[in-house]
């Protein structure tokens, strides 16, 4: 039995080092649930799990032509998911650092007409990109932002992990970010002239 599934797996990588993409359908089914719950026990989010899947598998499509050469696939597939995982995690440690330190409010505005507006655009595009979150990210961030609770207060008041916290408050930042991506430089900027220059 193991032998003919190792039978059929060195086809397949052939198969897929070819370029065949139906060996690779092939391939992709018989790993994914494995890498999938791999990621999933050390990141406790099922869109973060799918995202390293599908990473780890576009990293086997374009290294294919390595394949034949790879001993043991499995071991090399595990090798390229744990290094996924790690820039992952680092990636979530600057988004949490950043998400802690930098305030997503306008600065005061004072009695400056042009700061109100600039503030009035600025709380727009964030309540926007707010409720693009799901219900619970949305409640995380609140308890973050506007209660000041720490990671491990969330985590104790929703009986949930300090890591699916972090998890969430990053996802969070990412979608904030890429919602207020096209016009958050022009709001930064606007608003260091006003109070730098004008």
């Amino acid at each position: 039995m193991g032998e003919n599934q190792n039978i059929s797996e060195l086809s397949l990588l052939a198969g897929v080092a070819t370029g065949n993409e139906t060996a690779f359908r092939s391939l992709f089914d018989r790993y994914r649930g494995k890498i999938y719950s791999y990621a999933l026990r050390l990141s406790e989010d099922t869109s973060l799990a799918d995202e390293v899947v599908q990473d780890v598998f576009l990293k086997v499509w374009l290294k294919r032509k390595d394949l034949p050469a790879v001993e043991n696939f499995n071991a090399w597939l595990y090798a390229i998911a744990r290094h996924r995982m790690f820039d992952m995690m680092k990636q979530q440690a600057r988004e949490i650092q950043t998400l802690e330190a930098v305030q997503l409010a306008a600065p005061d505005t004072g009695n400056n007409a042009e700061l109100s507006l600039l503030e009035k655009e600025h709380q727009l595009l964030l309540k926007d990109a707010l409720s693009q979150l799901s219900p619970r990210q949305q409640h995380i961030y609140h308890l973050s932002r506007h209660h000041g609770m720490k990671h491990g207060e969330i985590a104790h008041t929703l009986n949930i992990s300090r890591h699916t916290v972090k998890t969430h408050l990053v996802h969070a930042l990412r979608v904030i970010r890429q919602h207020i991506t096209p016009y958050i430089n022009s709001i930064i900027l606007g608003s260091w002239l006003l109070e730098n220059i004008f």
